[in-house]
């Protein structure tokens, strides 16, 4: 956080509402565009609740909490959409301690029980996956797009959308994508497979620096939600020509792979470090190459009849 004067501490002190404002814009000055509009979003709805008054940190009490929730679930907002707003304020509330805009006698939010609901399965089965890359959608340049990002994101250890939109050229050293996440800032290290290869040289010269024709070089964040948008709806469509019903989104494709390596008795910890997660209470340890090796050839062994059928000379004709 910036430094900041002692009238500035006294101002954020005595308006919640200020401090919000405040905290939404380092998240924007630190790139997080997607945190920021969380975040701001919680400050509007919070807003809404208090009327626009001037509430100090001193009042936000457990009674203030309580209120709030009843307040968002009186909007008939979903279970995880206040789940997610009382998440966020409460990550702003504890950071105004950190800071030592307040000090409470008691944690206001200690009785608040957060408990998200999972919507619907996001994995499938490789049985699901191959009946994807058996579609004809040759009639349609979007959906063959469409359905080769999520395949490749699948092969490439589950990588998510927003890090597959990112990647350059120079993302590639040998026969290895090595990139850092844009969420977490940690490094991965990928080894290209064939059906991946065959892949990244279909769009090789649409781009002169990145690997795939999703975003422009100076795009925007709302231009990268409206190329997020398009991906998922052209996913429902090719969901929709399967012969069962199913959900189908960016994040399937990464649930699968995690769902797939589990089963192939990858351990949690290396399944996680090649989904790159991390948090603040965990410490990222880095793949030796020994761990390298190991999760090379475990995904070799998942993607393996993908690879089979992307290399055929007739695949995608």
């Amino acid at each position: 956080m910036e430094t900041k004067s002692k009238t500035v501490k006294s101002s954020y002190a005595k308006n919640f509402l200020h401090y919000m404002d405040y905290v939404v814009h380092n998240k924007r000055y630190a790139g997080r565009e997607g945190t920021a509009r969380l975040y701001e979003a919680t400050r509007n709805r919070f807003a809404m609740f208090c009327q626009n008054r001037s509430l100090p940190l001193k009042d936000i009490n457990a009674q203030v909490i309580n209120s709030f929730e009843v307040y968002l679930r009186s909007s008939h907002l979903s279970v995880n959409s206040i789940t997610n707003y009382m998440s966020v304020l409460r990550s702003m509330y504890n950071q105004a301690v950190t800071e030592s805009l307040v000090h409470p006698t008691a944690n206001p939010f200690q009785k608040l029980k957060l408990r998200p609901v999972s919507t619907h399965k996001r994995a499938v089965s490789m049985d699901v996956i191959m009946d994807i890359v058996r579609l004809d959608l040759k009639d349609s340049k979007q959906l063959v797009f469409a359905r080769d990002l999520f395949l490749f994101s699948f092969m490439a250890c589950g990588m998510t959308f927003i890090d597959m939109s990112h990647l350059t050229k120079g993302n590639i050293v040998n026969n290895t994508i090595v990139y850092r996440r844009v969420k977490t800032k940690t490094e991965i290290r990928v080894s290209i497979t064939p059906g991946m290869r065959r892949i990244i040289d279909t769009y090789k010269d649409m781009d002169d620096t990145r690997l795939f024709p999703i975003l422009k070089k100076d795009c925007t964040y709302a231009q990268y939600k409206v190329a997020f948008r398009s991906y998922n709806r052209r996913l429902e469509r090719i969901a929709s020509m399967l012969p069962y019903e199913i959900k189908l989104t960016s994040y399937v494709a990464r649930h699968s792979w995690a769902m797939r390596a589990k089963e192939s008795n990858m351990s949690v910890t290396m399944i996680g470090e090649a989904l790159g997660h991390t948090s603040e209470k965990t410490t990222r340890f880095y793949l030796s190459n020994l761990d390298q090796s190991i999760l090379d050839k475990a995904n070799k062994k998942i993607v393996s009849e993908l690879d089979e059928w992307i290399t055929k000379p007739s695949w995608g004709d």
